[in-house]
C-alpha cells in the first residue's frame, strides 16, 4: 500500500512539473513574439505612461545606497534603460523570454550603454541557480503575476538577498478604484467579479496568458515573515490600462495623469490601483 502511495504521488509529481515546463515554454513563446511590439502597444498608452513613471520615480528613490542590482522579468529592457541612464549604475536581468532578452540586449547597444547592461533567459523561480547577493531587485508591470510557483520564487528571493536587501515589484492588483466605479454605475457588477478574480487571462500578442491577481493581504502573508513592508503605492487608480483609449482629450489625460500621481501614497486609495507597488526590505 506504501508503495503505491509513493509511486501515485511520483506520478502526480511528474505530471505537475511537466505541465509547469510546458507553461514557462507557452510564457517564453508568448513574450518573444511580442517583443517587436511591445514598446509601441505599451509606450502608446498614457496610463501605461504614468505607471511606469511612478514605478521609476520609486525605484530611483530607493536604489541610491546599492550597486548589485537585478531586475527580474526586464522585458524590453525599457526600465533598465531609464534606470542606467539616470544613475550611471550597472544592472543585471532576467527574463523568461529569449526574444525579450535579445530584444532588450539590442536596445542598450543602440542606447550606448551596453557595458552597463547584462541579461540572462532566466525563470523568477529559478533566479537561485544564479548564486547571487542582490542589495536591490526590482520587478514591474506583473512578471510575478505571471509566476504560478510561488514556493520557488520565494525561495529564490531569499537565496539572493540579505539583510537590509529592498526588493521593489508591483502586482496587478484585486480592486481598482476608477474601474469598479465604472463598472458599477453601467450595472456590470458580475463582469467585474470575473476580470478582477483570482486567476484571469491576459491577452498579450493575441495569445492568453494565466495571471494572478493578488490582494494586498495575500501579498504580506507571502512575504511578511521574511521581509517587512516599507511602503505601498497605487498605480493606476483613476482608471486601468485598458480603459485609455476612451479618453482623446489630452487635457483629461493630464489631469488623470496627475490624480494618480496625488493619489498613488494616499492611505485609502494607494489600495486601489490597477495595480500596486510594494516596497519590501529583508529583515
Amino acid at each position: 500500500m506504501k508503495n503505491e502511495l509513493s509511486m501515485a504521488r511520483n506520478v502526480a509529481g511528474n505530471a505537475e512539473q511537466k505541465a509547469l515546463e510546458e507553461y514557462y515554454l507557452h510564457l517564453d513563446q508568448v513574450f518573444s513574439a511580442a517583443s517587436k511590439i511591445y514598446d509601441e502597444k505599451i509606450l502608446s498608452n498614457f496610463v501605461n505612461v504614468n505607471i511606469r513613471n511612478l514605478e521609476m520615480k520609486i525605484l530611483l528613490k530607493y536604489s541610491k545606497p546599492f550597486q548589485n542590482i537585478l531586475e527580474i522579468g526586464c522585458g524590453t529592457g525599457e526600465e533598465s534603460k531609464r534606470f542606467i541612464l539616470k544613475t550611471g549604475k550597472c544592472v543585471q536581468c532576467i527574463d523568461i523570454a529569449a526574444g525579450m532578452v535579445a530584444f532588450s540586449e539590442e536596445k542598450m547597444r543602440r542606447a550606448g550603454i551596453e557595458n552597463k547592461f547584462r541579461a540572462t533567459k532566466l525563470g523568477a523561480g529559478n533566479l537561485k541557480a544564479k548564486g547571487e547577493k542582490f542589495g536591490l531587485i526590482y520587478s514591474f508591470n506583473g512578471a510575478f503575476n505571471t509566476e504560478p510557483d510561488t514556493n520557488s520564487l520565494m525561495e529564490s528571493l531569499l537565496s539572493s538577498t540579505e539583510k537590509g536587501s529592498i526588493i521593489i515589484f508591483s502586482l496587478r492588483n484585486k480592486k481598482c478604484l476608477g474601474e469598479s466605479m465604472a463598472y458599477t454605475l453601467t450595472g456590470r457588477i458580475s463582469e467585474l467579479k470575473v476580470i478582477r478574480s483570482d486567476i484571469v487571462e491576459v491577452e498579450v500578442a493575441g495569445e492568453k496568458i494565466r495571471s494572478r491577481y493578488y490582494s494586498k493581504k495575500e501579498v504580506l502573508d507571502l512575504f511578511s515573515k521574511e521581509f517587512r513592508l516599507k511602503s505601498v503605492y497605487g498605480l493606476g487608480i483613476v482608471i486601468p490600462p485598458y480603459m485609455a483609449e476612451r479618453i482623446k482629450n489630452k487635457f483629461l489625460r493630464s489631469f488623470i495623469s496627475k490624480l494618480d500621481h496625488l493619489l498613488s501614497s494616499l492611505p485609502f486609495f494607494r489600495n486601489l490601483g490597477d495595480e500596486t507597488a510594494y516596497i519590501m526590505e529583508r529583515k
